[in-house]
């Protein structure tokens, strides 16, 4: 599955208006009694979304919990909305901590409404607001506040040699960056007015969803939630030259991620993924990820040596050769530049870069 994180835009009206939620009850039948004061419709509220696969409606947006609650009234459950909101909770960090039971529940709602979409007697699940197009909504990224955020540098020997390492590190050399960087797949990456040498790093994220302390390489993609494509966006003046590596990195909005949580189940070999980073449309980096130093398996259990990996951490896992700071002149980011990171199985996220005004600030 690919499971996101959305809201729903503003301006947008359903069938009825905004704040008219009787045609939406009146479309689900008996299935609405219950559900007067339910409305989920209200734009800015984070939901947890599914995206349609194939058909007709390919790539509209199911919300999820509201899916499980109406497929559970008409199962005739006792009370619906608290049952769904139990085996499956409308945000990531719930739906994360109560794996593998909240993803049975997800693919259950979602074969509901594409069996109703599919059926001229079913309910009206899009007027019931069910679906959405994709046009009416907005991704966010999947997880929007992870617990922490583990990164591995010089992880593709290619690049380790373009920074100037003679050899490849002996173990990963893990470093953190600060949650409060991350930003959907299509918004805005801001270029700080205190910094001028800001490059872009496309990377596979791995997205924890068991808790593990000391697993065995063996027994480590077990642990795996999902996979997400990133962009570790680095300030390498401060990274490099002022020694400041973590201040550096963790620059409000340099840490795009997304479009989606796709499932491990749906990426059969995470180690030979095509990945590839194109900025202004120039391709930058191309590389597939069976060209790491430590594959994802061995991150996972080094990290995990010292520090207990939870549901919603997120793992990038380094970058290929190809960054702005290795080209002479260097390539650095710019107001207006458009950076595409794209992940063959996991999707690609497309940021518009902008300049921070000097002297802002609130």
């Amino acid at each position: 599955m690919h499971i996101v994180t959305f809201e729903r835009r503003r301006g947008n009206t359903a069938p009825g208006g905004p704040h008219d939620s009787t045609l939406r009850l009146a479309s689900m039948g008996n299935a609405a009694l219950g559900f007067e004061s339910l409305d989920p419709h209200r734009p800015g509220v984070r939901r947890l979304g599914a995206v349609i696969p194939t058909g007709p409606d390919a790539g509209a947006v199911v919300d999820l919990n509201r899916a499980l609650a109406v497929k559970l009234a008409y199962e005739d459950a006792g009370a619906p909305e608290a049952e769904a909101d139990s085996l499956l909770p409308p945000d990531m960090h719930g739906f994360l901590h109560r794996l593998p039971d909240s993803l049975a529940a997800a693919r259950s709602a979602l074969e509901f409404v594409v069996a109703a979409l599919e059926s001229y007697d079913a309910p009206d699940v899009r007027r019931a607001g069910l679906v959405e197009p994709r046009r009416r909504v907005r991704l966010c990224a999947p997880v929007p506040r992870p617990g922490k955020i583990l990164a591995v540098a010089r992880n593709y020997p290619a690049h380790a040699s373009e920074r100037g390492s003679a050899e490849p590190p002996v173990e990963p050399i893990l470093f953190l960056k600060a949650t409060s960087a991350v930003i959907g797949p299509e918004e805005e990456i801001v270029i700080p007015a205190a910094t001028t040498c800001v490059d872009y790093e496309g990377e596979l994220a791995v997205v924890i969803g068991r808790a593990v302390r000391r697993v065995p390489i063996e027994d480590a993609l077990e642990c795996v939630a999902g996979y997400c494509a990133a962009n570790d966006v680095s300030a390498r003046d401060f990274q490099g030259t002022r020694g400041q590596h973590f201040i550096g990195k963790s620059c409000d909005a340099f840490a795009p991620l997304g479009p989606a949580l796709v499932t491990a189940d749906e990426v059969a070999d995470p180690q030979d993924l095509a990945i590839r980073t194109v900025v202004s449309g120039e391709q930058r980096q191309s590389a597939r990820t069976k060209e790491m130093q430590f594959p994802i398996a061995r991150l996972i259990a080094f990290a995990s040596e010292l520090m207990t990996l939870e549901p919603g951490d997120v793992l990038l896992t380094g970058t290929p050769a190809g960054v702005g700071a290795a080209s002479q002149p260097p390539r650095w980011l710019r107001d207006g530049d458009v950076v595409e990171v794209e992940i063959e199985r996991v999707g690609r996220i497309c940021n518009y870069v902008r300049a921070e005004p000097a002297g802002s600030g609130r």
